[in-house]
């Protein structure tokens, strides 16, 4: 099997978090019929030499079983949370309202349930596709600072890929790879990675 086509069992997860790390939401595209859903995003990537490469892919997961969120605003007057109905179509639509918010967080793949519990009873929906057995859980959440709301997504899957902007596979682990040096760079001060939304190296 080619290794852009390669299964998460045989992939250093920690790896793929610092991948996603950081990462701009661009959009999502839910393809239920086919078990398919497309996340479009803006990593922080560098190539074994020169200046940094063009930061967009499109991440598919496939062998999707299932889909949840929860979007959801809560004012400091609030009692309750105010939870917003959506449904597969319409997440897309949700994450564009963020306009191209950042993945908060640094763990985003088979993640344990301490974050799942804190909003799996504040759904906006939660959508069985199929009764397949997932391998693996992506989690990963939009906010925004001056408004208080909130979107966490959750998705069980199968299996990934990663393709360039100019629609080109890549390997997983040279996905990977592209972002420890960017974070090895930016350890070191460079100034390639000293970009204003990412927080400077203590």
């Amino acid at each position: 099997m080619d290794a852009s086509r390669a299964l998460l069992d045989g992939l250093d997860t920690t790896g793929l978090n610092t991948a996603l790390a950081e990462a701009t939401c661009l959009g999502l595209v839910v393809d239920a019929a086919d078990g398919r859903l497309r996340i479009e995003l803006e990593v922080l990537t560098l190539p074994g030499d020169g200046q940094p490469a063009d930061g967009r892919v499109t991440l598919t997961l496939s062998g999707v079983s299932r889909v949840a969120a929860s979007l959801r605003q809560q004012r400091w007057d609030d009692l309750e949370p105010r939870i917003f109905p959506l449904t597969l179509d319409t997440l897309g639509d949700a994450i564009a309202g963020f306009g191209g918010g950042a993945l908060h967080g640094w763990d985003f793949i088979d993640v344990d349930d301490s974050g799942w519990a804190l909003w799996r009873e504040l759904l906006s929906f939660d959508t069985t596709i199929s009764d397949r057995s997932p391998a693996h859980v992506l989690e990963f959440s939009q906010q925004e600072g001056t408004d208080p709301r909130e979107l966490d997504v959750r998705v069980w899957f199968e299996d990934v890929t990663v393709e360039t902007a100019d629609g080109s596979l890549v390997g997983l682990d040279e996905f990977v790879a592209g972002a420890r040096r960017w974070w090895k760079a930016h350890d070191s001060c460079d100034p390639r990675t000293m970009l204003p939304d990412v927080a400077p190296p203590m």
